[in-house]
C-alpha cells in the first residue's frame, strides 16, 4: 500500500487517499474549527484572514495547540516520512472554508513559491470536511508539474492566494489538469511544487478543507526569497485595506 502512494506521488505530484479520516475525526475537528472562530474571530487579522461578503473565506494562523497536535497524530506523520523519505516537521495548517455561492477562486499557484524552502521537500494534506466536486470548487493541479520545479510567479491581488504562476496558459498545455472528487475525511495529498488551484464555489453547498503542511527536517528556508514574497503579500494586504476604508 505504502510503496503504491509513493511511486504515485513521486510520479504525479499528488495522491488522495480515501477515508482517511474517519466522520467521528472530521466532525471533531470541525468543532474545534467553529470554536476557534468564535472565540478569535475578532482578533484575526491582517494576513491570518481572509473574508468574501463577511463570510469567513480562509484562515492562515492557528494558535491554538489542538490543531498543531491534531496535525501530529501518527498515521500523518508515517505518511509525510515515507512521502519525503526523511523525518516530517510540522510546518503549519490553514482551513479553507469556500463558502456556498460565494467562496473565492484560488490562482493556480506552487506552494513553495509561499514557503520558500531551498529544496522544495514538503507537502500539503488536504483533509475534506465537506464533499469536495467539480460544481463547489474542488481543488485541480496539473499533473507532474512538480517535476519541473519552481517556476516564475506574480502578484494575484487574490485573497487568500497572493501569488498565481506567471503565463499559466502554457503549462496548462504542457500538463494534465485534473480534478479531484473527494468525499467528508478523504485526503489529498500534493507536493509543494506541484501546479495547483481551484475555482469559484457558485454552488450551494459550502467546500470547507483543512490543510496540514510537512516540510523534511534537514529544510532549510531561503530568507531572500521569503522577504521579497512577504514585501509583495504586505503591499497586497495594505491596498486591499485601503480599498475598504475609502
Amino acid at each position: 500500500m505504502i510503496k503504491k502512494i509513493v511511486g504515485e506521488y513521486d510520479r504525479n505530484g499528488v495522491i488522495v487517499v480515501k477515508r482517511l479520516f474517519s466522520l467521528n475525526e472530521v466532525n471533531h475537528l470541525k468543532n474545534k474549527i467553529n470554536s476557534y472562530i468564535k472565540k478569535n474571530s475578532q482578533n484575526l487579522k491582517g494576513k491570518e484572514i481572509n473574508f468574501i461578503k463577511n463570510k469567513i473565506n480562509s484562515i492562515h494562523k492557528f494558535k491554538d495547540p489542538f490543531f498543531k497536535k491534531f496535525s501530529s497524530q501518527k498515521k500523518i506523520l508515517n505518511i509525510g516520512r515515507n512521502l519525503l523519505d526523511d523525518k516530517p516537521k510540522f510546518r503549519k495548517c490553514e482551513y479553507f472554508a469556500k463558502p456556498k455561492k460565494i467562496g473565492l477562486a484560488s490562482p493556480l499557484h506552487q506552494d513553495n513559491f509561499y514557503w520558500n524552502l531551498k529544496k522544495g521537500k514538503g507537502l500539503t494534506m488536504w483533509i475534506a470536511i465537506d464533499k469536495s466536486h467539480k460544481n463547489n470548487g474542488t481543488v485541480k493541479y496539473l499533473l507532474k508539474s512538480h517535476k519541473k520545479g519552481l517556476v516564475e510567479h506574480e502578484a494575484s491581488f487574490a485573497p487568500g492566494s497572493s501569488q498565481k504562476v506567471k503565463n499559466v496558459k502554457k503549462y496548462m498545455k504542457r500538463f494534465k489538469t485534473k480534478k479531484f472528487i473527494l468525499n467528508i475525511g478523504d485526503c489529498l495529498i500534493h507536493h509543494s511544487e506541484i501546479i495547483h488551484g481551484s475555482d469559484r464555489n457558485k454552488s450551494k453547498y459550502s467546500r470547507r478543507g483543512f490543510t496540514i503542511q510537512l516540510i523534511s527536517k534537514n529544510e532549510r528556508v531561503n530568507k531572500i526569497a521569503l522577504k521579497r514574497y512577504n514585501i509583495s503579500l504586505k503591499k497586497q494586504i495594505d491596498d486591499r485595506i485601503k480599498s475598504t476604508t475609502h
